[in-house]
Protein backbone atom coordinates (compact mmCIF):
# COMPACT_ATOMS: atom_id res chain seq x y z
CA UNK A 1 0.00 0.00 0.00
CA UNK A 2 2.94 2.30 0.96
CA UNK A 3 4.55 2.08 -2.83
CA UNK A 4 1.26 2.58 -4.22
CA UNK A 5 0.73 5.71 -2.25
CA UNK A 6 4.38 6.90 -2.35
CA UNK A 7 3.84 6.43 -7.04
CA UNK A 8 0.63 8.69 -6.49
CA UNK A 9 2.20 10.78 -4.66
CA UNK A 10 5.04 11.43 -7.19
CA UNK A 11 2.37 11.66 -10.08
CA UNK A 12 0.70 14.31 -7.98
CA UNK A 13 3.99 15.92 -7.28
CA UNK A 14 4.51 16.00 -11.11
CA UNK A 15 1.48 17.42 -12.37
CA UNK A 16 1.83 20.03 -9.78
CA UNK A 17 5.18 20.78 -11.42
CA UNK A 18 3.82 20.88 -14.58
CA UNK A 19 1.25 23.48 -13.68
CA UNK A 20 3.83 25.82 -11.96
CA UNK A 21 6.05 25.41 -14.92
CA UNK A 22 2.94 26.40 -17.08
CA UNK A 23 2.22 29.53 -14.33
CA UNK A 24 5.70 30.31 -15.29
CA UNK A 25 5.89 30.49 -18.49
CA UNK A 26 2.71 31.89 -19.01
CA UNK A 27 4.42 34.66 -16.93
CA UNK A 28 7.18 35.56 -19.16
CA UNK A 29 4.98 35.61 -21.64
CA UNK A 30 2.70 38.11 -20.21
CA UNK A 31 5.71 39.72 -19.22
CA UNK A 32 7.40 39.86 -22.81
CA UNK A 33 4.53 40.99 -24.64
CA UNK A 34 3.91 43.92 -22.60
CA UNK A 35 7.00 45.18 -22.96
CA UNK A 36 8.70 43.74 -26.40
CA UNK A 37 7.36 47.12 -28.41
CA UNK A 38 8.93 49.61 -25.63
CA UNK A 39 12.53 47.74 -26.01
CA UNK A 40 12.38 46.61 -29.32
CA UNK A 41 14.71 49.51 -30.17
CA UNK A 42 17.54 47.29 -28.22
CA UNK A 43 17.68 44.41 -30.95
CA UNK A 44 19.27 45.76 -34.22
CA UNK A 45 18.31 43.12 -36.14
CA UNK A 46 14.81 44.16 -38.16
CA UNK A 47 13.06 41.72 -38.84
CA UNK A 48 12.94 40.68 -35.19
CA UNK A 49 12.82 44.18 -33.75
CA UNK A 50 9.72 44.83 -36.27
CA UNK A 51 8.14 41.73 -34.59
CA UNK A 52 8.44 43.02 -31.47
CA UNK A 53 7.13 46.44 -32.02
CA UNK A 54 4.31 44.85 -33.61
CA UNK A 55 3.44 42.65 -30.16
CA UNK A 56 0.90 43.68 -27.94
CA UNK A 57 -0.20 42.18 -24.34
CA UNK A 58 -1.67 39.40 -24.04
CA UNK A 59 -5.01 39.08 -22.32
CA UNK A 60 -5.44 35.56 -21.54
CA UNK A 61 -2.31 35.18 -19.46
CA UNK A 62 -3.48 37.23 -16.38
CA UNK A 63 -6.83 34.82 -16.09
CA UNK A 64 -4.65 31.39 -17.09
CA UNK A 65 -2.55 32.36 -14.29
CA UNK A 66 -5.10 33.05 -11.72
CA UNK A 67 -7.02 30.20 -12.78
CA UNK A 68 -3.76 27.79 -12.59
CA UNK A 69 -3.03 28.89 -9.19
CA UNK A 70 -5.90 28.39 -7.65
CA UNK A 71 -5.81 25.17 -9.06
CA UNK A 72 -2.01 24.54 -7.78
CA UNK A 73 -2.90 26.00 -3.94
CA UNK A 74 -6.19 23.48 -3.72
CA UNK A 75 -4.45 20.53 -5.54
CA UNK A 76 -1.29 20.40 -4.07
CA UNK A 77 -3.29 20.77 -0.73
CA UNK A 78 -5.32 17.76 -1.05
CA UNK A 79 -2.70 15.49 -2.66
CA UNK A 80 0.75 16.62 -1.49
CA UNK A 81 1.07 18.58 1.74
CA UNK A 82 1.49 16.09 4.42
CA UNK A 83 -0.75 15.76 7.46
CA UNK A 84 2.24 17.24 9.43
CA UNK A 85 3.33 19.67 7.41
CA UNK A 86 -0.33 21.73 8.14
CA UNK A 87 0.17 23.82 11.06
CA UNK A 88 -1.61 22.10 14.10
CA UNK A 89 -2.17 23.01 17.49
CA UNK A 90 -0.92 20.00 19.11
CA UNK A 91 0.23 20.69 22.37
CA UNK A 92 -2.67 19.46 24.68
CA UNK A 93 -2.28 16.54 22.51
CA UNK A 94 0.95 15.62 22.92
CA UNK A 95 0.67 15.86 26.46
CA UNK A 96 -1.86 13.81 26.99
CA UNK A 97 -1.25 9.67 27.58
CA UNK A 98 -1.56 7.74 24.12
CA UNK A 99 -4.78 5.97 25.07
CA UNK A 100 -6.16 9.72 25.10
CA UNK A 101 -4.29 10.73 21.50
CA UNK A 102 -5.71 7.84 19.99
CA UNK A 103 -9.64 8.93 21.60
CA UNK A 104 -8.35 12.19 20.28
CA UNK A 105 -7.50 11.54 17.28
CA UNK A 106 -10.18 9.32 16.33
CA UNK A 107 -12.71 12.56 17.22
CA UNK A 108 -10.51 15.12 15.02
CA UNK A 109 -10.92 12.55 11.84
CA UNK A 110 -14.69 11.80 12.77
CA UNK A 111 -15.56 15.67 12.79
CA UNK A 112 -13.47 16.27 9.87
CA UNK A 113 -15.07 13.79 7.59
CA UNK A 114 -18.71 14.37 9.05
CA UNK A 115 -18.06 18.75 8.88
CA UNK A 116 -17.37 17.63 5.05
CA UNK A 117 -19.71 15.66 4.22
CA UNK A 118 -22.33 18.19 5.80
CA UNK A 119 -21.27 20.68 3.40
CA UNK A 120 -20.54 18.93 0.68
CA UNK A 121 -23.93 19.22 -0.96
CA UNK A 122 -24.27 22.63 -0.35
CA UNK A 123 -21.33 23.56 -1.99
CA UNK A 124 -21.59 21.34 -4.75
CA UNK A 125 -25.00 23.03 -5.66
CA UNK A 126 -23.08 26.44 -5.18
CA UNK A 127 -20.58 25.89 -8.35
CA UNK A 128 -22.31 22.69 -10.28
CA UNK A 129 -26.07 23.79 -9.47
CA UNK A 130 -25.89 27.63 -9.52
CA UNK A 131 -27.37 28.68 -13.23
CA UNK A 132 -25.15 31.63 -12.53
CA UNK A 133 -21.71 29.87 -11.98
CA UNK A 134 -22.53 28.04 -15.64
CA UNK A 135 -23.47 31.25 -17.35
CA UNK A 136 -20.82 33.34 -15.88
CA UNK A 137 -17.56 32.69 -18.14
CA UNK A 138 -13.88 33.58 -17.81
CA UNK A 139 -14.16 36.28 -21.21
CA UNK A 140 -10.31 35.26 -22.07
CA UNK A 141 -10.15 31.99 -21.48
CA UNK A 142 -11.39 28.97 -24.31
CA UNK A 143 -11.60 25.17 -24.08
CA UNK A 144 -8.42 24.24 -26.28
CA UNK A 145 -11.05 21.56 -28.78
CA UNK A 146 -14.17 23.27 -28.48
CA UNK A 147 -13.14 26.74 -28.46
CA UNK A 148 -16.21 27.89 -25.91
CA UNK A 149 -15.20 29.63 -23.14
CA UNK A 150 -14.80 28.65 -19.91
CA UNK A 151 -17.34 28.41 -17.29
CA UNK A 152 -16.70 30.42 -14.08
CA UNK A 153 -17.66 27.12 -12.10
CA UNK A 154 -14.63 25.37 -13.09
CA UNK A 155 -12.28 27.75 -11.32
CA UNK A 156 -13.96 26.74 -8.24
CA UNK A 157 -14.24 23.00 -8.80
CA UNK A 158 -11.15 22.76 -7.56
CA UNK A 159 -12.62 23.09 -3.88
CA UNK A 160 -14.57 20.11 -4.65
CA UNK A 161 -11.55 18.23 -5.18
CA UNK A 162 -9.62 19.38 -2.01
CA UNK A 163 -13.22 18.30 -0.66
CA UNK A 164 -13.37 14.99 -1.60
CA UNK A 165 -9.59 14.09 -1.20
CA UNK A 166 -9.74 15.51 1.91
CA UNK A 167 -12.95 13.06 3.21
CA UNK A 168 -10.84 10.19 1.65
CA UNK A 169 -7.55 11.02 3.53
CA UNK A 170 -9.14 11.37 6.99
CA UNK A 171 -11.00 8.11 6.67
CA UNK A 172 -8.15 6.05 6.15
CA UNK A 173 -6.55 7.83 9.29
CA UNK A 174 -9.89 6.60 10.97
CA UNK A 175 -8.85 2.88 9.59
CA UNK A 176 -5.24 3.97 10.59
CA UNK A 177 -5.95 5.17 14.16
CA UNK A 178 -8.38 2.08 14.83
CA UNK A 179 -6.50 -0.52 13.35
CA UNK A 180 -2.17 1.13 14.77
CA UNK A 181 -3.27 3.66 17.01
CA UNK A 182 -2.71 7.25 17.05
CA UNK A 183 -0.09 8.55 14.60
CA UNK A 184 3.37 9.20 15.15
CA UNK A 185 4.31 12.82 16.69
CA UNK A 186 6.85 14.19 14.50
CA UNK A 187 9.69 13.57 16.32
CA UNK A 188 8.58 10.01 16.83
CA UNK A 189 8.92 9.70 12.75
CA UNK A 190 12.39 11.19 12.55
CA UNK A 191 13.35 8.93 15.08
CA UNK A 192 12.15 5.95 13.59
CA UNK A 193 13.28 7.30 10.06
CA UNK A 194 16.70 7.77 11.69
CA UNK A 195 16.44 4.24 13.21
CA UNK A 196 15.68 2.58 9.72
CA UNK A 197 18.52 4.59 8.19
CA UNK A 198 21.17 2.97 10.73
CA UNK A 199 19.54 -0.69 10.39
CA UNK A 200 19.67 0.02 6.61
CA UNK A 201 23.40 0.94 6.92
Amino acid sequence: MNTILTRLSRIAEFIAAMALAAVFVTFLIQIFTRYAAKIAWLVPIPPISDWMASLEPIGWTVNLISLLWVWIVFFGCAFIVRARDHVTFDVLYLATPRKTQRILALLSALGLIAAMLYSFPATWDAIFGNRLMDLKKIQTLRMPITGDKIAIKWLFAAYILLMIATIVRYLWRLYSVVRHGPPETEMEEILSDKTGEEDAS
